[in-house]
This record gives structure tokens, sequence and C-alpha cells, in this order.
């Protein structure tokens, strides 16, 4: 009988420090959300809906989510280390460049193109300002518009076109110059010939001097000028409108790279891009006095993107007004973003264009992602 009861002794005491030992492992609250933040990634991603993306998300600086879904290639899944095109978030880079050069004193806002360009364009007035390159109040006509641009570039994949030659396809202006706004690639075109003017060397050479570099921006790179180092997402496009993508990595050479030039030729991690909204908004890069120049929006009377200010866009998501850029590209789609209140930002990069449903899936994706994050916080 004593034996019985001893044993049944053992046994409830096991059970207790059982219960005990469950109650006490802690729940890892980080690992979820990101399975949950994961799960969203993987809703957007298949055959119909985003090839491949990487994500990488901060709060002040500190880098806390990473993501990736999808594929590369048939072969080889999109990992967090790979190079995308970033696209017209290179106009981020473009305009930190130029402020950065004005409040050097290098050059100013208020210079007309014709302080440091000779371009002999009819289609180009060089009374145009720096300010209004910028702000994308100058009223040209966007060069990839050109009817003749494009049978150059595929005609010739392997030679890169001069910037100054790309000056050529700037057709009519569309108003006068600070009557309004409306983008154009051209701006930034001309922007980047400035750039060089001013202080003599590359726009890849004054990039790498002035923000890569002291910002630790290693896997950022302007193919433009300089090789594209590490391993790069394959980019895929429906060329033919078929609604099916096709690799289009053999025709992303030297080209394609001129062609982009300052109005898009960034290519950078995830990672990377998100710092970079970091040290734009939330760093010391530029002072406040020249920030609060930058984030001076003109309403665009948008929901969603409603304004534009020096290189940057003003949109909502979760019903919060964020600052950065989006980018579209042969082969590529971006967003890069930072929320002035929580001090989050967020780049999420994609592999692919001209797909029907991938300029939504992108916008839901970081909205999405966002939602959660703010929840989370």
């Amino acid at each position: 009988m004593k034996t019985i009861k001893v044993l049944i002794w053992i046994l409830l005491f096991v059970a207790c420090s059982s219960d005990e030992v469950k109650e006490d492992v802690p729940v890892d609250e980080e690992a979820i959300f990101l399975q949950e933040l994961q799960a969203v990634v993987d809703s957007k991603i298949g055959s119909d809906k985003l090839l491949g993306a990487s994500i990488s998300i901060r709060v002040d600086g500190e880098e806390r989510w990473k993501l990736q879904g999808g594929i590369s290639k048939s072969d080889t899944p999109i990992t967090a280390d790979m190079r995308f095109g970033i696209a017209s978030i290179t106009k981020t880079f473009v305009a930190a460049t130029v402020l950065k050069l004005a409040e050097e004193g290098s050059l100013s806002l208020d210079d007309p193109i014709s302080k440091w360009l000779s371009l002999n364009s009819p289609n180009i007035d060089e009374n145009i300002t720096v300010q209004q390159l910028l702000g994308h109040f100058a009223g040209l006509l966007g060069y990839f518009r050109h009817p003749d641009i494009w049978p150059r570039v595929e005609g010739n994949l392997t030679t890169a076109i001069p910037p100054i030659e790309l000056v050529d396809y700037v057709g009519e202006p569309v108003f006068n110059p600070g009557d309004r706004y409306e983008y154009s690639n051209s701006n930034y075109l001309v922007l980047g010939l400035i750039i060089e003017s001013a202080t003599q060397k590359t726009v890849g050479e004054v990039f790498r001097e002035k923000i890569f570099n002291p910002l630790q921006l290693g896997n950022s790179y302007f193919p433009a000028n300089e090789s594209l180092v590490g391993p790069v997402a394959t980019p895929w496009r429906d060329s033919n409108g078929d609604g099916t993508l096709q690799d289009i990595s053999d025709e992303f050479g030297p080209a394609y790279h001129s062609v982009f030039y300052t109005a898009a030729d960034v290519f950078s991690t995830a990672s990377d891009l998100s710092m970079w909204g970091q040290h734009l908004f939330n760093g010391s890069l530029l002072s406040q006095e020249t920030k609060n120049q930058m984030l001076n929006f003109t309403p665009l009377g948008d929901p969603i993107a409603t304004g534009y200010g020096l290189g940057v866009r003003e949109v909502t998501f979760v019903g919060r007004s964020l600052w950065g850029h989006t980018g579209g590209m042969r082969g590529y789609g971006s967003y890069m973003f930072y929320d002035p209140v929580s001090k989050v930002s967020i780049a999420m990069l994609n592999n692919q264009s001209r797909s029907q449903n991938g300029p939504l899936l992108r916008y839901e994706l970081v909205n999405e992602i966002l939602e959660k994050v703010f929840a989370h916080l």
C-alpha cells in the first residue's frame, strides 16, 4: 500500500511539474509576428501575382524584419542579399546629392541650367532653375516618350549611350517653366548632367563619395558609371503584352543602364534601401532647413499619391502620410517610404514589370505590412 501511495505521489509531482514547465516557457512573440508578416508576403506571391519580392523594415534605424518571397528565376529563390533596380527611387539619391551640393555652396537651387550646361536643344529652356527640375515644374517632356529612343537602345544593347546624347530625345515642352507640376524623367536627366558639371566627376563617383560610402550603403550601385557587384535578382517583363513574363536579363546591359541614368539606374538591396530612408528623413545627411525644403509638397489631388516635394513623394498608407518614392523600370518595381510618426522605414523590391496586377499588388503588399507593423509597435 505504501508503495502505491508513493507512486501516486510521484506521478502527481511530475504532472504538476510538467504543468509548471509549460507555464514558464516564454512565447516568442517576435517570431510569431515575423510569421504573420511572411504570410502577407506569401499571399502576394504566385504565378499570377508577384514573381519575387525582398523587403526590409527598420524602426529608428534598427532593422527589425527582413522578408523574402518568390523566385529570381525557376531554380533560384529571392534572397536578402540580391540587388534590384530601384528605378525612380533613384531620384531621391539625385535630389539629396543636389541639395547636399547646395548646402556646400557648389551650386544654388536658383541657378538656371545655362549656368552649368550648354545643351543647344530647342526643347529645353536653359532658364529653367535647379529647383524647378527637382520639383518637376520645368515643363520638359519625358525623354522615354520619344519614338526613337527604345529602337536605339534595343538595336545595340551592348553600347552605352552618352548622357549628353539623351538630351536629343527630349520632345517639345508641355508648358512654360514654373506654370505647374508634371512628373518628367527629363528633369532628372538634366540634373545628372548638372551634378557632373558642378563637380567635374561622374554621378557614380559623387554618389559613392557623398552617399554610398559615408552612409555605409555597401550594396548600392550606379551601374551607368560603375560595375554592379553581387547577386542580382533576375528581371522579368511582359514585353509583348501577352500576359506572360519573360526573363530579360540578357537585355539588361550597358545600353539599359545608360538610358536610365539619373532617372532610374541605382541598384540596391532592400536592407540598404530601408537604411537610406532613415538617413534621408531621420538622419543628419541634410540639415533640417534643407529637409523642410525637400518636404514642401505640392498637392496632387490624389487620395493615395497626395504630394510631391523635391525628389520625394508623399503617399498615404494605412491612413498616414509617408515620405519616399516609388519606382518602375524594365524588369523591376520598387517602394521606399518613411513614416515620421513611428520612424518606420520600409523598402520593397520586386523583379517584374508590365505585369497586369503588379502595381496594385506592390501597393497592397506594402500597405498590409505597414498596417501590421503600426499595430504591433
